[in-house]
């Protein structure tokens, strides 16, 4: 009479590392892919979220010929001015709803500690003024009103750093001010090629990997003079 065995084969543990293994090489594959994916993801979303805010600048630089005043990045506290650091954005939703909301920065964990020690979330930047005229003639500055004719945006990029800021707090990166309250730049030598590297330096550039460092911008209105803007506003504004 013939046995029947019932027992079922268990795994070796040489086959057990064996699928370990497929499933970590696998991981190590998939996993760095889908991360980039998702960085590409929330640049192109940038992109399309400027893109949609440039849209809402022009009409309002059709009603009111000017566009709205500079505009900080944070949305609280007083390190980026409260309520006065947003008034710019705030133009382009009341009363006139231009826009129906600004968004924030799809790089989420990117934030900003204000004089409170409290975190905001960061949304976009933007800085405005007159061509050849710069921060002097700022429409923010008490009692003046001169309208603004040129504006950048920016959002601050997978690096999650701020790459328009001013000359004294970069820690000597910048030999010029790059900061959006000072934006045309008018003290910057529009043809200088340091000046050049340097401003191409703000752009993020994916062909140098998916972190790498600089803000998704956009330009429009009025270009100032000089080789750096002419790159800047070509490069950037798409």
């Amino acid at each position: 009479m013939t046995h029947r065995n019932n027992h079922n084969r268990a795994f070796t543990l040489i086959e057990l590392l064996i699928v370990v293994a497929i499933i970590a090489i696998l991981a190590a594959i998939a996993i760095p892919n889908f991360l980039e994916a998702q960085v590409r993801a929330k640049v192109s979303r940038a992109r399309n979220d400027l893109r949609t805010l440039a849209t809402a600048m022009e009409a309002y630089y059709v009603d009111w010929n000017s566009y709205t005043y500079h505009a900080g990045g944070a949305d609280l506290g007083p390190a980026s001015g409260g309520s006065y650091g947003l008034r710019g954005w705030r133009q382009l939703t009341t009363p006139v709803a231009y826009t129906t909301s600004i968004p924030f920065d799809p790089f989420g964990d990117a934030k900003q500690l204000d004089g409170n020690n409290r975190w905001g979330r960061i949304i976009y930047e933007m800085g405005s003024s007159a061509v050849g005229i710069g921060s002097a003639g700022h429409p923010d500055n008490p009692g003046n009103g001169m309208p603004s004719d040129t504006w950048e945006m920016s959002c601050h990029g997978p690096d999650k750093y701020d790459d328009t800021v001013t000359r004294g707090n970069s820690a000597g990166r910048y030999s010029w001010d790059w900061n959006e309250a000072s934006y045309p730049w008018v003290n910057i030598p529009g043809n200088d090629p340091a000046a050049i590297n340097q401003g191409l330096g703000l752009l993020y550039d994916p062909t140098n990997g998916t972190v790498s460092g600089g803000n998704v911008m956009r330009f429009g209105g009025q270009k100032p003079p000089g080789q750096v803007f002419d790159l800047l506003f070509s490069l950037a504004s798409k």
